[in-house]
């Protein structure tokens, strides 16, 4: 057995007449550092109709039940402030490839995502895909930064409804996706950990210094949608990490629990020291005798995927990230 990560790529040629083809590509997880390359394999193209704008499948997630890959579509892709966009779940992307499309019915029936970027996560506790999307900056569509949570359930075609807000009643804004439930708390990738389940042991990631406050992670509560104070990102030498660009995040759901973060560009980092800050209560940030202090922890590069285009003058984005063990 070992660890593989998943990601999924832009639509390859850029064609809106020709549909779009979403590539696949499976990886090894390094099990320490590594400066060799890491060489993806394709896996398989998902085919979605080209009147569907909002294409890009930037939540990935491993469902602990079935050990296999869903993915999401990011919330919205274009700037019309009540743009809905459909809302789609793509099954079983991993090895092996044998996708099918749901389109889960939203509740309310007005019900719009916020956000431009999107991650995902499987709760085996809930038994629910939960997708976090938002904004990192304040100029896509009228909108704020911030982030909301929304939790699938996992029938088909299923529902999918915005997590309410700490417990008090959504607001006209935020179902109609203008405004955020976590005002100025943006994040894109979440990972959620089925090995020591919980209402708070999730986290979002945020690699972006462009939204103003830096790399870091927020603790998040699948009950309420509320994001923690921020838990700033060290590199391995104890300074801040700054890096700027979209991310995501997965836990391993087996043997020795690994949290792993990627970036768009096929960057891979291992998160370390986020016990303590997972561990407190509530949604606080932990002791300042943990490993880090109060709301660090350390993110290690451990190696970099070779993806067609990602680095080249007018890039590839590949922003969704599972593992899977296999």
């Amino acid at each position: 057995m070992a660890l593989y990560g998943y990601t999924i790529g832009e639509d390859r040629d850029q064609n809106p007449n020709n549909g779009k083809q979403l590539d696949v590509y499976r990886f090894l997880i390094p099990s320490a550092p590594t400066t060799s390359p890491i060489t993806p394999t394709l896996v398989g193209t998902v085919n979605i109709a080209g009147t569907v704008t909002n294409a890009d499948l930037e939540g990935l997630a491993t469902n602990p039940a079935t050990n296999r890959v869903s993915a999401v579509n990011e919330a919205r892709a274009t700037d019309l402030p009540n743009d809905p966009g459909p809302v789609i779940v793509v099954n079983n992307v991993d090895q092996p490839f044998a996708p099918a499309q749901v389109s889960p019915t939203r509740t309310p029936s007005n019900l719009v995502r916020f956000g431009f970027e999107s991650g995902a996560g499987f709760s085996g506790q809930q038994n629910a895909l939960y997708n976090i999307s938002g904004n990192k900056t304040a100029n896509l569509g009228g909108e704020q930064v911030g982030s909301s949570l929304y939790k699938i359930t996992t029938a088909n075609p299923g529902t999918i409804s915005l997590v309410d807000a700490f417990g008090a009643p959504t607001t006209a804004a935020q179902i109609q996706g203008t405004q955020p439930t976590n005002p100025g708390k943006f994040a894109d990738g979440l990972a959620i950990d089925n090995l020591n389940p919980g209402n708070t042991r999730a986290f979002a990631s945020d690699f972006r210094t462009s939204d103003g406050n830096g790399n870091n992670l927020y603790k998040v509560d699948l009950l309420t949608g509320e994001l923690s104070a921020p838990i700033a990102l060290r590199n391995s030498s104890g300074q801040p990490l700054n890096v700027n660009a979209d991310s995501d995040l997965s836990f391993t759901n087996s043997g020795s629990q690994r949290l792993i973060g990627w970036l768009e560009t096929g960057a891979v980092y291992e998160i370390t020291g986020y016990q303590d800050e997972l561990t407190a209560s509530g949604l606080g940030l932990g002791s300042a005798t943990g490993t880090n202090g109060a709301g660090f922890a350390t993110a290690t590069l451990i190696g970099n995927v070779t993806l067609p285009n990602a680095l080249a003058s007018q890039p590839v984005q590949y922003e969704g990230f599972a593992i899977v063990n296999e």
